[in-house]
């Protein structure tokens, strides 16, 4: 039993200086250091694309922002915040539709009188009794018929 023992022992120890002399070997110890610079290489790369991602997202949001801002800039000017609410602005643009130039004619197609409706009394009674008949470019023309 005693020289299963020592076998076995020997055995164990023959094992360790393999491993110690394997384990110490150039050849070891390079593939040692390549892992180390390797794995050392692939932390600094997924920092730096960690870093790329994020300025990414930062550039978006900020993108998103510029986007927002000339989108409320555009809305703006479509609908202008003169304090008024749709009831009042649509009563702002009647009248103001009102006060536009017109030209108002004769059954003979000959011009009777043009100008604001607002300015002068006289052709605003015209306008009354005139029939519309278009508009164009900001001016209106009626007829008269008699």
């Amino acid at each position: 039993m005693d020289w299963i023992k020592n076998s076995m022992s020997n055995r164990k120890s023959q094992n360790e200086n393999l491993n110690n002399t394997v384990m110490n070997s150039s050849t070891v110890k390079t593939q040692k250091n390549l892992s180390a610079i390797l794995g050392l290489a692939l932390a600094v790369i997924t920092l730096f694309q960690a870093g790329a991602v994020k300025s990414n997202e930062v550039s978006d949001r900020s993108l998103a922002s510029i986007e927002e801002a000339e989108l409320r800039a555009e809305i703006d000017n479509i609908f202008p915040d003169d304090g008024l609410t749709i009831t009042e602005r649509a009563y702002a643009e009647i009248a103001a539709e009102q006060t536009k130039y017109v030209k108002v004619f004769n059954a003979e197609n000959e011009l009777v009188a043009q100008g604001l409706t607002t300015e002068n009394d006289e052709l605003r009674q015209l306008v009354k009794q005139a029939d519309f008949l278009t508009q164009v470019s900001g001016q209106k023309y009626y007829r008269i018929s008699e």
